[in-house]
C-alpha cells in the first residue's frame, strides 16, 4: 500500500534540497497534495486558524452553501452535507496576489 507524500521542510536547506524539490514536484504531479512537516508553524496558530475558519463558515457561508445546493436541485444531497469539512469551501491565497478582500465578512482577527 502506497502512502501519500510527506515533505520535510527542514530538508529544503542543505544537501537534501534537490531531492526534496523533486518530491514536491512528484507530489504535485502525481498526487495533487502532500503533507508538510517541520514547517515551523505552531500548533496554536494552526488551531486558531481552524477555529476562525469554522466560525466564519458557520456565521457567513453555511446558509449560502445550502442555498446553492437547493438552487441546483440537489435537495436529496442536502441531508448528506452535514458532515463535510466546511473550511474547504473557500480558499485564502496570499501569493502571488492576495484574495483576502474577495472573501466576505472575515473577522479582523482572521
Amino acid at each position: 500500500m502506497e502512502c501519500f507524500p510527506v515533505i520535510n521542510m527542514e530538508n529544503l536547506n542543505g544537501e537534501k534540497r534537490a531531492i526534496t524539490m523533486e518530491k514536491i514536484k512528484d507530489a504535485c504531479e502525481n498526487w495533487g497534495f502532500f503533507e508538510i512537516v517541520n514547517h515551523g508553524i505552531s500548533h496554536e496558530l494552526m488551531d486558531a486558524v481552524e477555529s476562525l475558519t469554522k466560525g466564519h463558515y458557520r456565521k457567513c457561508m453555511e446558509q449560502r452553501f445550502r442555498e446553492l445546493v437547493a438552487s441546483k436541485g440537489l435537495e436529496a444531497v442536502q441531508n448528506e452535507v452535514t458532515d463535510m469539512d466546511w473550511e474547504s469551501t473557500f480558499f485564502v491565497r496570499h501569493l502571488p496576489e492576495s484574495n483576502i478582500s474577495e472573501i466576505p465578512d472575515l473577522e479582523d482577527e482572521y
